[in-house]
C-alpha cells in the first residue's frame, strides 16, 4: 500500500522565513510581518501610505480578529506578498535615478560578459538569443534596431540601458500607483507625485547639461545649447504660439470654403478606468472601479488609436475626408481620452462621420451602463469660433516657459459635469499632464489632414534671394514656393498665415506625394552611428519643389568648444553674420559646387523630367498619304549666372526689329512717292502693317519693362 501525503491548499506564507528562532510561533510570525511591512513602507512613495493602510492595516481591532493574532499576521503577510506579485515586484523597481544608473552599468557589463566571456565562439544567432532572453527576463523592451549588429551594440551600451531602465522604472511605479487608486482628483490627478518628481528631476538634468555645453559657429559666436534650444519649439511659448497659428489657419481655411466643423470627445470603456469620480459633487469621494482590469494609460491610447484607424479607413472608403487637430488628455485617474476638432466639406459628411465613429466606439462593450451617453460626445460647430474649443486644451496642457499658466487662471477639468481644480499639492496641472505624457509616451497634439509643418519651418529659414531666383521658374512649379515663402513670413503689419501656406501647398486632405512642396533631404551613405551600424544619414537642408529644385535653408556649421567662456550679446553681434556653405552663399553657388551640394553624385535633372509633366509618347510610323505628327520643340534651358532656368531670353533679332520699329515711329511722315516697279513678295514679318507684325510689336512693348528690370538687377 502506498501512502500519498496531502498537499495544503495554499503554501505556507512564511516558508522563506524559516530559520532558527527561540520565539514562539505567534511572535515569530508577528516579527516577520512587522519586518516586511517596514521594508515595504520605507521603499515606496509616501503618497501611497493611505492605500497601504487599507491593504495591510497596522492596528486592527481585537473584536475584528477575535484575539487570533497569528491568523491576522499571516493574513498581512499574504496581502503583502500578493501586493508585490500584483505590482510586478514593485520593491525591486521603486528606486532612485542613482540606482538606475548603477543598474544600467551592471546590465551592460553582464551582457558583454555573456557574449564575449564564453569559452567557445558564439554565432550571431546565439548572441541574438542571449540578448533577447536577457531583456525578456528583466521585462525590458527589446532594442529597436535594423540589423543584428545594431541590436547587440545597443545591448552592451550603458546609455541605452539607462534609457530603457528609466522608462521601465517610471512605468512600473506609476502603474502600481494607478492600480492602488492613488491617482485621482483628490490627490492631484493625472499622475502621482512620484512621477511628477521624476519628470522634474529629468528636466533639471537636461537643463544643466544644455547650460554647460558650449557651441561655436563659423563667425566665432559662442552659445550654450540652452540658449539655442530656447529659440526652437522646445520653448513652451514658441510651441504654444505655433499651435495657435496653425489652429487659426485651419479655421480661416474652413470659413473661407464653407466647411462644417465637428468637435468630438472620445473616451475608453469602463475597464480602462481605475477610479470612479464618486458622484456629481465637488466634494464627492473617489472610489475604486470594480470593472478595472489593470490596463495602463498607454494601452488605453492604443485602443483609441485602433478604433480611430478603423473609423478613418471606413470614412475613406465612403469618400469622407476631414482635417483638423486631435488632443490627447488624461482623465483624473490617468486614463486617456481624446478631444478632436475636425472640419468636413458638408454637414452631411459630418453626420456620416459621426455615425461611423459612434459605431466603432460602441462596438467594444457598448452595452455597459452609460456607454451610449458617455463614450462619444459630438458638437456641431454652426456659429463659428470652433478653434476656441481646442485652444483651451492647448493652453492649459502646455503651460508657459517661465512656469506660469499661460494666461489660464487655474487648470480645471470637468469630472461628471463638475469643474475640478487640478492645481493641487506642489505641482500644477500642466506639469502633471507633461509628466503623464512623458511617462507613457503619448503624443498630445496631432494634426490631421494638414501639410507638413517641417516645410513651414524650413521655409522660414529660406533667404529671399532664392525666392527672387525662383520667380524665373514659375512655369516649373516654383509658384507654390514663392506663395508659401510669402505666407510663412511677416510682412509689415501682415502676419504669417497658415491658411495661405495651406493654399500654396494645394489645400487640405491630400496625399503626401501630392503636396506642392516637401523637405529637401541630403543623404550621406556609409555613415556609422554610435552602435556600429552602417546607415544612411539623412539631414533636412531645405525645401524641394515639385520640379526638383532645392531652396536651401539658412544654416550654420557648429563645433563644440568646451571650456570657453560664454559671450555677451553685444560681443556676438559685433562678430557679424557667418558666410559659409550652409548660409546665404548656398543660393549663389554655381555649376559644379551647386550640383555637388544639391544633387551629390547625381547629375542635373533633365528638363521636363518631373512628376508633373509626363514624357512624350513614342511616335508611330506614318501611314501612306498621311501627314506625320509634329513633335513640340523642347524648351531651351538657359544658364543665367549659374542658375539653370527655362526663362526665355529675348531674341536679338526681335530686339533689333523693335529698335527699327521705334525709329520708324519717330521719323516724320514723308510725301507720297510715285509708284515703283513691282518687288518680290515680302514675308508677313517684314510688313509693318500685317497682323503678325502688330502682334510682335505689342509683345515686345509688353516685355520691355521686365527686360529693363532684369538688366538693372544684373541678369
Amino acid at each position: 500500500m502506498r501512502f500519498v501525503a496531502a498537499r495544503p491548499a495554499r503554501p505556507d506564507p512564511i516558508f522563506w522565513m524559516r530559520r532558527r528562532s527561540n520565539l514562539p510561533a505567534a511572535q515569530h510570525v508577528a516579527q516577520v510581518a512587522r519586518l516586511m511591512d517596514a521594508n515595504l513602507r520605507s521603499k515606496l512613495p509616501a503618497q501611497w501610505v493611505p492605500a497601504l493602510d487599507i491593504i495591510m492595516p497596522l492596528k486592527p481591532s481585537v473584536a475584528a480578529i477575535g484575539a487570533d493574532w497569528i491568523s491576522w499576521n499571516l493574513t498581512r503577510v499574504d496581502a503583502m506578498r500578493a501586493f508585490e506579485h500584483a505590482h510586478k515586484d514593485i520593491l525591486h523597481w521603486a528606486v532612485g535615478d542613482a540606482e538606475v544608473r548603477e543598474r544600467a552599468r551592471r546590465c551592460a557589463r553582464t551582457v558583454d560578459d555573456l557574449l564575449n566571456g564564453h569559452p567557445l565562439p558564439m554565432s550571431l544567432q546565439e548572441k541574438l538569443d542571449t540578448v533577447l532572453d536577457y531583456c525578456e527576463r528583466l521585462g525590458v523592451d527589446r532594442p529597436a534596431a535594423k540589423t543584428p549588429e545594431g541590436l547587440i551594440g545597443r545591448a552592451v551600451s550603458e546609455q541605452w540601458w539607462r534609457r530603457a531602465l528609466r522608462r521601465k522604472v517610471g512605468r512600473v511605479v506609476e502603474h502600481a500607483a494607478i492600480k492602488l487608486a492613488v491617482v485621482h482628483k483628490r490627490n492631484g490627478g493625472y499622475a502621482s507625485d512620484e512621477t511628477c518628481r521624476r519628470r522634474a528631476e529629468q528636466k533639471k538634468r537636461n537643463a544643466d547639461l544644455l547650460a554647460h555645453v558650449k557651441m561655436r559657429n563659423e563667425a566665432g559666436q559662442v552659445y550654450s545649447l540652452a540658449e539655442l534650444a530656447a529659440l526652437t519649439t522646445s520653448n513652451r511659448d514658441i510651441r504654444r504660439g505655433e499651435l495657435m497659428t496653425r489652429l487659426r489657419g485651419c479655421e480661416e481655411f474652413a470659413d473661407a470654403n464653407g466647411h462644417h466643423g465637428l468637435f468630438l470627445t472620445l473616451t475608453c470603456p469602463s475597464r480602462f478606468h481605475a477610479v470612479l469620480s464618486g458622484g456629481k459633487s465637488r466634494w464627492a469621494k473617489p472610489t475604486r472601479n470594480a470593472k478595472y482590469e489593470g490596463a495602463t494609460p498607454r494601452e488605453a491610447q492604443q485602443w483609441l488609436c485602433s478604433m480611430w484607424a478603423k473609423a478613418r479607413a471606413k470614412m475613406a472608403r465612403r469618400g469622407v475626408v476631414a482635417y483638423g487637430f486631435r488632443v490627447a488628455e488624461p482623465h483624473h485617474d490617468g486614463c486617456t481620452h481624446w478631444h478632436a476638432l475636425l472640419w468636413f466639406h458638408t454637414p452631411e459628411q459630418a453626420q456620416e462621420a459621426q455615425d461611423i465613429i459612434r459605431g466603432y466606439w460602441l462596438s467594444d462593450a457598448g452595452d455597459e451602463p452609460g456607454a451610449a451617453r458617455n463614450r462619444c460626445d459630438f458638437k456641431h460647430m454652426e456659429r463659428g469660433g470652433a478653434a476656441g474649443y481646442v485652444a483651451k486644451y492647448v493652453s492649459k496642457n502646455i503651460g508657459a516657459e517661465d512656469g506660469g499658466d499661460a494666461g489660464v487662471s487655474q487648470h480645471t477639468d470637468t469630472v461628471d459635469g463638475v469643474e475640478q481644480i487640478m492645481d493641487t499639492r506642489e505641482f500644477k496641472g500642466w506639469q502633471r499632464v507633461d509628466a503623464w505624457a512623458s511617462t507613457w509616451g503619448i503624443r498630445q497634439f496631432q494634426p490631421i489632414g494638414q501639410p507638413s509643418v517641417t516645410v513651414w519651418r524650413e521655409m522660414r529659414r529660406v533667404t529671399k534671394d532664392q525666392i527672387d531666383s525662383a520667380q524665373l521658374r514659375l512655369d516649373f512649379g516654383d509658384a507654390a514656393a514663392v506663395k508659401a515663402w510669402w505666407a510663412c513670413h511677416k510682412q509689415g503689419l501682415i502676419q504669417a498665415s497658415w491658411e495661405r501656406y495651406v493654399r500654396a501647398q494645394g489645400g487640405m486632405c491630400r496625399k503626401r506625394q501630392d503636396w506642392m512642396l516637401r523637405t529637401a533631404v541630403r543623404v550621406t551613405e556609409g555613415a556609422t552611428n554610435c552602435y556600429g551600424e552602417t546607415i544612411e544619414r539623412k539631414r533636412v537642408v531645405g525645401v524641394e519643389t515639385r520640379a526638383g529644385y532645392w531652396l536651401v535653408s539658412r544654416r550654420q556649421a557648429w563645433t563644440s568648444c568646451a571650456g570657453e567662456a560664454a559671450q555677451e550679446k553685444a560681443e556676438r553681434e559685433a562678430l557679424g553674420r557667418p558666410w559659409t556653405r550652409f548660409n546665404n552663399c548656398t543660393a549663389r553657388l554655381t555649376r559644379e559646387p551647386l550640383r555637388q551640394l544639391m544633387r551629390g553624385d547625381k547629375p542635373w535633372p533633365m528638363p521636363f523630367d518631373t512628376a508633373e509633366i509626363l514624357p512624350l509618347e513614342p511616335t508611330r510610323p506614318a501611314r501612306a498619304g498621311t501627314r506625320p505628327p509634329t513633335t513640340p520643340p523642347e524648351a531651351p534651358v538657359n544658364v543665367i549666372h549659374g542658375e539653370r532656368t527655362t526663362f526665355r531670353m529675348p531674341d536679338p533679332g526681335i530686339a533689333a526689329a523693335a529698335a527699327l520699329i521705334r525709329q520708324a515711329e519717330a521719323r516724320p511722315a514723308l510725301p507720297a512717292a510715285p509708284a515703283a516697279p513691282a518687288e518680290p513678295p515680302r514675308r508677313a514679318i517684314d510688313d509693318p502693317t500685317s497682323p503678325e507684325s502688330a502682334a510682335l510689336i505689342a509683345r515686345v512693348k509688353a516685355s520691355l519693362p521686365r527686360l529693363r528690370a532684369l538688366a538693372a538687377a544684373g541678369h
